[in-house]
């Protein structure tokens, strides 16, 4: 239920915010994933039909109608959003997306759904304990792999991102002073390091759980109302219960109209279960583990720093980590002729997209070939070349690649 309002807010903030308009419709070009060149926004209006479908499937999956139907529905049309356009990528949309094919391979709305409730599912308060784990595994894994990324010295040793954000902040009032304290930003560092690394086993531990909530609510809040990161707060908030009983809300529920002294209806036998999950449904889940533990790891296959070079960074569910800065010039030259002229990126991008491009090298590459399809008219190959610079996290500006590279003949290959 709380994933399937998360994704209505979401897609009704996207068409409440012109977001169709301007992120998928106005560009002229849009920097694709490789393998993904196919992917684009549909023409129009449809485009904002396929903004309303997902949303429509999103509450259907609130309201448990057609549930496993609507998640596929959802997933289809969700995915083909996030491929639109690889500058657009958050950490949380991969979230939602891993979540969204457990919730379709497990067994959900047979409980308190209109499928249930019109008699196209049979009812059951039992589910296997692996599911459940299975859920509670998905969310923490977002805690446990951001708290790795941590460990670097940026955050341990110069408290950054951190201290840049905050000193841009240090006009909120009662507050605001504080961020402008050099200790503050390092102190925050390590405090959100111990809270990913640690949450996780109190919020396992019964004792600590209501606490360690209370601690999830107050950073997320906390994270919300300093940074504006979307609704990546909103959505660990509302899944983060799954920790606790599976009993909960029936209890919950048992509470309010004990007080409102309702008398309640009569309930699901507790004996009655799911039936025996097939193998598919295993093999399924645990795929979805294995993507959870190599898609964040294999950065460390590739050679450099992941928070240089981004190699790996898609799916790794590094929240919050960097802070990039970049600028680039772009030189095209005709081989024929031998000319070369300049190209400024704001001639021919969006401005989102080129403060992605600046400071993502896979980006510039893609965007690089684009100029060259552009400027190869009546059959003359060009080459493009780019002065590119950036700044991670406060350090001194450095060449993001070599300027003397024809970007031209670099393979686009997914990483």
């Amino acid at each position: 239920m709380a994933f399937g309002l998360l994704v209505v807010a979401s897609t009704v903030r996207f068409l409440a915010r012109g977001w169709v308009g301007s992120l998928y419709l106005a560009p002229e070009h849009h920097l694709t994933y490789p393998g993904f060149d196919w992917v684009a926004p549909l023409p129009g209006v449809g485009a904002y039909l396929h903004v309303a479908v997902v949303a429509i499937a999103g509450l259907a999956i609130a309201l448990g109608w057609h549930t496993r139907a609507a998640l596929g529905v959802f997933l289809v049309g969700f995915v083909w959003m996030e491929l639109i356009d690889a500058s657009l990528y958050l950490n949380h949309y991969w979230l939602i997306t891993l979540l969204g094919v457990l919730l379709f391979v497990l067994p959900v709305g047979r409980r308190w759904s209109l499928d249930v409730r019109c008699g196209r599912l049979a009812p059951a308060t039992v589910v296997p304990a692996w599911m459940v784990w299975a859920a509670r595994a998905q969310i923490g894994v977002v805690y446990v792999v951001a708290g790795i990324a941590k460990l670097n010295d940026d955050w341990l040793v110069r408290g950054e991102p951190l201290g840049m954000w905050l000193a841009a902040r240090s006009d909120r009032p009662v507050v605001g002073p504080l961020f402008e304290l050099p200790t503050t930003a390092l102190v925050a560092s390590w405090a959100g390091l111990i809270f990913d690394l640690t949450i996780v086993g109190w919020l396992l531990w019964r004792r600590s759980r209501p606490w360690a909530y209370a601690a999830v609510v107050l950073f997320h809040l906390s994270t919300a109302a300093l940074f504006q990161i979307g609704l990546f707060p909103w959505a660990m908030m509302l899944l983060t219960p799954v920790f606790f009983s599976p009993a909960w809300p029936e209890r919950t529920l048992a509470w309010i109209r004990s007080i409102g002294r309702f008398e309640a209806p009569a309930d699901v036998p507790p004996t009655t279960e799911v039936s025996p999950p097939r193998r598919r449904v295993q093999v399924a889940v645990a795929a979805v583990a294995i993507v959870n533990v190599i898609v964040p790891a294999r950065h460390y296959l590739y050679s450099g720093d992941v928070t240089d070079n981004e190699a790996g960074y898609y799916g790794s569910l590094r929240v919050m980590l960097t802070e990039k800065t970049g600028t680039v010039r772009f030189v095209v030259t005709d081989t024929a002729t031998g000319t070369s002229a300049t190209v400024d990126p704001d001639d021919v991008f969006e401005p989102w997209q080129v403060g992605q491009l600046a400071s993502r090298v896979d980006l510039l590459i893609t965007a690089a070939q684009i100029i060259a399809d552009d400027a190869a008219v009546d059959g003359h190959r060009v080459e493009v070349r780019a002065d590119a610079w950036i700044s991670i996290n406060g350090h001194p500006r450095q060449r993001t690649i070599d300027r003397a590279l024809d970007l031209t003949t670099v393979n686009r290959l997914p990483r």
